[in-house]
């Protein structure tokens, strides 16, 4: 009979981490189970409880789930199964080098599947450090912008072109995508939104807005240095007075 597995889980937030442990309460060949809140957690735990299996969230503070295995080194990595909530760059390197994966939100079915890929890796012995090594230089290479980006609706994934996203808005710990054909949200900083696309499509206005120039219709000055963009079916967004020469040295390209 198989040794139970030593599971070490490792997302920043307690949610996702409740769930993952409740899903695998319900295994029967579970063993002891580690919880990390960032990247340094993680770290430490592989090196200390020494985990069969890392459920590794990629975006975590303190170390990112790629720096994690960085700095362990490939050669010193147990298994993974990636956990994110959406980075397309990264879904398409996994899926190139047949490496699991969750995107979130995911359910029990797409866990079990996952988790029982990873138990006939362990079985068989299949931890192979070429490919976490090729996975790192693949994420490291330049990324070129998307021209379309995947979202989750309802349980169903499809993709939305960039080219027909109006703006984009923030939404507490989400982004709303604002597209010709529909509003969808996405688990997603602004930040590292704007770091993805396009800065010569897309630019920063406000705080809470990134805007499609090519939806623009028209700016008129508000107050206090702030102006008002109004898009081509007659929206508006304020342009803040601290964004405001992102947008206006676009005219000059």
């Amino acid at each position: 009979m198989p040794q139970p597995l030593r599971i070490l889980i490792a997302d920043d937030e307690s949610p996702a981490r409740r769930k993952l442990r409740e899903y695998l309460d319900e295994e029967a060949d579970i063993g002891e189970i580690a919880e990390a809140a960032n990247g340094v957690e993680a770290q430490q735990l592989i090196a200390s409880f020494q985990p069969n299996l890392v459920l590794l969230d990629i975006q975590m503070p303190g170390k990112t789930g790629f720096e994690v295995i960085e700095t362990v080194g490939v050669e010193a990595m147990p298994a993974v199964i990636f956990v994110t909530a959406y980075d397309q760059y990264a879904i398409e390197a996994f899926e190139v080098q047949a490496l699991d994966y969750l995107l979130k939100p995911f359910d029990r079915e797409r866990f079990r599947k996952a988790l029982a890929r990873a138990r006939q890796r362990l079985q068989a012995r299949e931890n192979n450090p070429e490919v976490l090594t090729q996975l790192l230089k693949t994420m490291r290479q330049p990324q070129a912008y998307p021209g379309r980006i995947m979202v989750n609706q309802d349980g169903r994934l499809f993709f939305v072109k960039t080219v027909e996203i109006r703006y984009i808005a923030a939404a507490e710990k989400y982004v709303q995508l604002h597209a010709k054909s529909g509003k969808y949200l996405l688990r997603e900083t602004m930040n590292h939104l704007e770091e993805r696309l396009d800065p010569s499509q897309f630019v920063r206005i406000h705080r809470s807005h990134i805007v499609n120039i090519d939806h623009i219709r028209e700016m008129h000055p508000w107050s206090h240095g702030d102006y008002v963009a109004i898009l081509q079916d007659g929206e508006e967004l304020i342009v803040s007075r601290r964004y405001r020469d992102r947008l206006f040295s676009r005219g000059d390209r």
